[in-house]
């Protein structure tokens, strides 16, 4: 049995096709490290209907489906044909099909009424590059900034996802270019010098797969300022996260990291923090 058909197989749900192979398959590899006897027993398995009407390897598929859909699942949209409708649609203008692509995800339909605020707080400088980590579609949102990036790097599991980045960038003129990257497992693109780094919402997510990934990662980039934030409720929205969040993640900060928190500020559902070497 290979294992892209595997993967295939895993992906065959509406809300995880986006998701790029590697990515899946890195997941894969992780959850099958931890049970050695079931990659032994994948040689002898010549199919996938035989695969699925195995129980070890259809609560295997269950758990990685999990896993994709808590870590990227909803910061990824579902629904290919709603995407082309707007980005073909000759009768809406650039700012409505901003809009409406924005719409497709929660995190950037959260912040959609909230944009010119965001980059208002966060710019303390004049941006001239930014590298937005887990982006999603949130590049895109730049066109409600007053203040414009000449570059802008981003970083994603879908390839979908930073096509369309890459087509609403061109469009505002702005230099731009995606790197299709796993944060679980980065390259070193990532760790270069940059001006602006987002880390929006990444941390509980990471945490939740991988305690240290995004600690690690934090103590890697390098910046002149970074940008993180955190829901301000869990993903179900039924728990209050509060400020339990805001001493955990300014606590590694400061103490552990040494760097300076110099500013903090709240929208509906999100919290930000602006961070210093």
């Amino acid at each position: 049995m290979e294992l892209f058909e595997i993967i295939n197989e895993i992906k065959n749900k509406k809300e995880l096709r986006n998701i790029s192979d590697k990515v899946v398959e890195n997941i894969l590899k992780r959850e099958l490290r931890k049970k050695q006897y079931l990659y032994e027993r994948l040689s002898l398995i010549k199919s996938i209907k035989q695969l699925k009407n195995d129980e070890e390897f259809y609560l295997l598929f269950k758990e990685v489906r999990r896993i994709l859909h808590e870590l990227y699942g909803l910061y990824t949209p579902k629904e290919d044909k709603e995407i082309d409708r707007i980005l073909f649609n000759d009768e809406m203008t650039l700012e409505q099909k901003i809009i409406e692509l924005l719409m497709l995800t929660r995190p950037t339909a959260e912040r959609l009424n909230f944009y010119k605020e965001i980059y208002k707080n966060i710019f303390i400088e004049k941006p001239l590059e930014i590298l937005d980590l887990a982006s999603g579609l949130n590049p895109i949102s730049i066109y409600f900034s007053d203040q414009k990036p000449k570059k802008y790097y981003y970083v994603d599991i879908s390839e979908r996802i930073l096509d369309i980045n890459y087509q609403i960038l061109k469009e505002l003129n702005i230099e731009n270019e995606g790197w299709l990257i796993d944060l679980l497992d980065p390259d070193d693109r990532i760790f270069r010098h940059y001006q602006y780094i987002f880390f929006w919402k990444i941390f509980p997510i990471l945490e939740k797969y991988d305690f240290y990934a995004p600690r690690n990662l934090l103590s890697k980039l390098d910046f002149d300022y970074l940008i993180i934030s955190f829901p301000q409720k869990s993903l179900g929205k039924k728990r209050n996260l509060g400020l339990a969040w805001r001493y955990k993640i300014k606590r590694f900060i400061t103490y552990k990291l040494k760097y300076k928190v110099i500013k903090e500020f709240d929208i509906p559902y999100e919290y930000f923090i602006i961070v210093k070497k």
